[in-house]
């Protein structure tokens, strides 16, 4: 049988420091090396611990509380059943029976829950419960102090990482003065934003798209390399042409 020449590396390759001195192993090189898939979690009820949690299912998932389970036969009711189901935690706990009371009536109309929804490299909010959810993150309207509600059943763009990686590159070029956010945190049965602290507000939850954090803490110098330092896994979605173009403009910055 024929026998292949050994491939030339190219350009890329031949740029690349030897991999024992490479801080940034394969993963600008190799984008579906990071966990895209992966959402961080932490439910919050006012003044108590929180509870957090990671998801990796490309779907995505819901979050509720009741006893129901989701079927193939109450897709309209509950979402699809490919999604991860996540529970509320039990609010048993609260010590205060007033805030117990108030918590569990808004826990009542979670039924039907929250999905979030990954589609490509987007994540999307698709609010199926009578209780009412408030939010703010990236994607959010720049009106960032009055109330912003998720209307019910209706798709809601949460986080684009497209949009997250051109901010990250003007960021890096200096030409912004502060890293591009990725943070998302949800508050229900309470407006939010508005002149109260999160802190105080009965049920919070904030989402985290792993990948979007550890591209920031790579570039700001805040993560130690190691074998073990980091969780990756690969998911299924490609990244499109244009945020390959990203990835390679971010690792010529990195190089720089």
């Amino acid at each position: 049988s024929e026998v292949l020449p050994n491939p030339q590396p190219g350009p890329l390759a031949a740029s690349l420091p030897p991999a024992s001195e490479q801080l940034l192993p394969d993963l600008l090189i190799s984008p579906h090396m990071l966990p895209l898939t992966d959402l961080e979690i932490k439910f919050q009820y006012r003044g108590r611990p929180p509870r957090a949690l990671t998801i990796s299912n490309p779907h995505g998932c819901r979050l509720f509380y009741s006893q129901l389970e989701a079927t193939q036969e109450q897709v309209e009711l509950f979402g699809p059943v490919s999604l991860e189901q996540v529970r509320f935690p039990s609010p048993e706990d609260i010590p205060s029976d007033k805030q117990r009371f108030y918590t569990n009536q808004l826990l009542d109309v979670l039924d039907r829950g929250l999905i979030l929804q990954l589609q490509g490299q987007d994540l999307y909010a698709i609010r199926l419960c009578q209780c009412k959810v408030f939010w703010s993150g990236p994607c959010a309207s720049a009106h960032g102090s009055h109330p912003n509600p998720i209307q019910r059943e209706v798709k809601t763009k949460l986080f684009s990482l497209e949009h997250f990686l051109n901010e990250l590159i003007l960021f890096q070029k200096g030409q912004t003065n502060t890293p591009p956010p990725f943070e998302i945190f949800f508050c229900f049965g309470e407006e939010w934003p508005d002149c109260k602290p999160r802190e105080k507000k009965l049920i919070t939850v904030q989402v985290v798209p792993v990948a979007a954090r550890l591209l920031l803490e790579m570039f700001s110098g805040e993560l130690s390399w190691s074998a073990d330092s980091i969780r990756l896994q690969i998911s299924n979605p490609d990244l499109k042409d244009r945020m390959v173009e990203q990835f390679k403009e971010l690792h010529h910055i990195w190089q720089s």
